[in-house]
């Protein structure tokens, strides 16, 4: 495990150098380097869940950093009965209390599945969205594929019953559509400030489709964004077909939204689907499509932020295999990259990034095969 670790903080060291890791932006030094590392959860120590993925990060109003993931308890399947579990850190990821359960499906074959946390700063909530029943695996005499969120309305320390969001939102009620994994979030500047929203995909690979879900009344009432549809359509997908999925959505700076897309079956390059829109988020149209031939897609959810001005991403920097997880950063926006830390150089899965406070961001990934789910705390200034 030493060896290890003085192995990991030379290959940082090194892409750091290569690259010149300190940056400025308008005076502001964008110098990121890893401070802190730890395992959140390990596969194996609890008998009740057999793997812990799909990682979920956010930070709660009272600055404290909410971890979530999708334990799996029988098997790592997708379909895998599971759970949403959490852990909270109050001195910014340096220490994590105990593990505590958000929702539990019991034993219910295709069950839930994570997900998007939303911090609503408007009015304080936490609003967690997730799907059930989207794999069609699921006994179909009993239940429909859904979609159901539970709030949080102090930071996550309690958590209302579980909603079908079908109830107010009709279109919901046998849409076997997954949001995230990762974080939705709420449009601070104009059009439609406070908007709501949450991303994600299609569960049907032959007839699919990416499309996003935004609400302008708390997460009351949701409306669907333009579907945008993979191609050739009603066809098994082959690789270089169009099969965006597992969208990160932020907002720029001049109120545009952004996604950063998994390409699912390479498209074009196995590289990164970007899109766009212009209108508050109804639509994400082809015409402002483009692939970031900087990030490589070895096809994985990865992570998208902005935080103090800076564009973050991560993932497993590989066009092919699921290893080598790296973080970039770009001062304009993503159109360049002005740097890259290698994080771990070994097995790495889904990621995501959070803000922790002004000089910091966190990190959760999946490591070494799912065997653990590894948060480090990064300092960038």
């Amino acid at each position: 495990m030493i060896m290890e670790g003085l192995m990991n903080k030379l290959f940082r060291s090194l892409v750091c150098a290569y690259i010149f890791c300190a940056i400025s932006i308008n005076g502001f030094s964008v110098k990121p380097e890893v401070v802190l590392e730890q395992n959140l959860w390990v596969s194996g120590e609890d008998a009740e869940i057999s793997e812990y993925r799909t990682p979920v990060m956010i930070r709660a109003l009272n600055g404290d950093i909410l971890a979530f993931a999708g334990a799996r308890k029988i098997s790592h399947g997708d379909a895998s009965a599971k759970v949403i579990i959490m852990r909270r850190s109050k001195n910014g990821g340096n220490k994590w209390g105990p593990s505590v359960f958000v929702v539990d499906d019991y034993m219910n074959t295709d069950g839930l599945n994570l997900g998007n946390a939303i911090v609503d700063e408007q009015t304080g909530a936490i609003i967690f969205i997730y799907s059930f029943c989207i794999h069609n695996e699921c006994d179909f005499s009993k239940y429909t594929p859904t979609n159901f969120k539970t709030v949080s309305y102090d930071h996550g320390y309690t958590w209302s019953p579980p909603v079908d969001l079908a109830e107010k939102s009709p279109f919901f009620e046998g849409w076997n559509w997954a949001p995230g994994p990762g974080y939705g979030i709420q449009k601070k500047l104009a059009p439609n400030v406070g908007r709501l929203f949450a991303c994600g995909h299609w569960g049907n690979s032959t007839y699919g489709l990416m499309t996003c879900i935004y609400s302008d009344d708390h997460g009351e009432t949701w409306t669907q964004s333009e579907f945008t549809v993979y191609l050739p359509n009603n066809m098994t997908k082959n690789v270089g077909d169009f099969t965006p999925g597992e969208p990160q959505i932020v907002e720029l700076s001049d109120g545009r939204l952004l996604i950063n897309a998994r390409n699912q079956h390479f498209f074009h390059s196995r590289n990164r689907l970007i899109f766009y829109s212009d209108d508050g988020g109804k639509t994400f149209p082809m015409s402002n499509l483009r692939v970031d031939l900087t990030l490589l897609e070895p096809g994985c959810f990865a992570s998208t932020l902005i935080h103090q001005g800076v564009m973050f991403f991560s993932n497993p920097f590989d066009k092919s295999s699921r290893v080598n997880m790296t973080l970039r950063w770009s001062l304009d926006e993503g159109m360049s990259w002005a740097g890259s830390l290698g994080i771990y150089s070994k097995g790495s899965g889904y990621s995501c990034l959070s803000p922790i406070d002004d000089n910091h961001i966190g990190l959760l990934f999946e490591k070494d095969g799912y065997k653990e789910m590894h948060f480090v705390k990064i300092k960038f200034a």
